[in-house]
């Protein structure tokens, strides 16, 4: 009997001192942009598809990686990505396309819709970067839009939008700060050059 006791608070023992990992945060792209007083021009009459953003691999992961010394990449490992950042990128650039009226309608490219455009996005960079020593980081996202008309598969207009900003605090917290407000500056650009081309 007491050989089964000492077994018992034994096996207790050890299960209590099992390995636990810390759990995993998860963080989302999410901007608020306020709806904008855009100009309604000649696009308010096309249909508008958004085709999902071509990025690197590690973009359509949920692994949240940084860069440190401006070539060394690695991954945090206590946090990641709700949704991958090309997934979640695309999503953004529809809501707010949608949100500015000049466009008849703006569909996500797994709608069978056909329309009168397309709207394809390259994403270069979206990344935060730390210095050598881990004692200051920031952010940059540049991105490339080119618009393309349906009917002969032309381009009507490519720009490339840049944004970088430093990072409040030094770790994956800050940097999903920052990246989401140099989102932000970029769709706000972005929209302000869907107006000007529709003129």
């Amino acid at each position: 009997m007491l050989r089964l006791i000492i077994l018992s608070i034994f096996i207790l023992f050890i299960s209590g001192c099992g390995i636990r990992t810390a759990p995993i945060t998860e963080y989302k792209i999410n901007t608020k942009i306020q709806k904008l007083d855009l100009q309604k021009n000649k696009m308010i009459d096309k249909s508008l598809k958004v085709s999902q953003a071509f990025s690197s691999n590690s973009l359509m992961s949920l692994k949240m990686n940084y860069i440190q010394d401006s070539s060394k990449e690695y991954t945090f490992t206590q946090s990641q990505w709700s949704q991958s950042p090309n997934k979640a990128l695309t999503l953004q650039m529809v809501k707010l396309l949608r949100s500015t009226g000049l466009f008849k309608s703006v569909q996500v490219f797994k709608s069978r819709s056909k329309s009168d455009l397309v709207l394809e996005i390259c994403v270069e960079d979206f990344m935060q970067y730390f210095d050598k020593d881990l004692t200051s980081s920031y952010v940059n996202i540049e991105m490339t839009l080119t618009l393309i008309d349906t009917k002969d598969n032309s381009i009507i207009a490519s720009k490339t939008f840049y944004s970088k900003l430093k990072s409040r605090t030094l770790d994956a917290e800050g940097g999903v700060e920052a990246l989401n407000m140099a989102l932000e500056n970029i769709l706000l650009s972005s929209a302000k050059w869907f107006e000007e081309i529709g003129r």
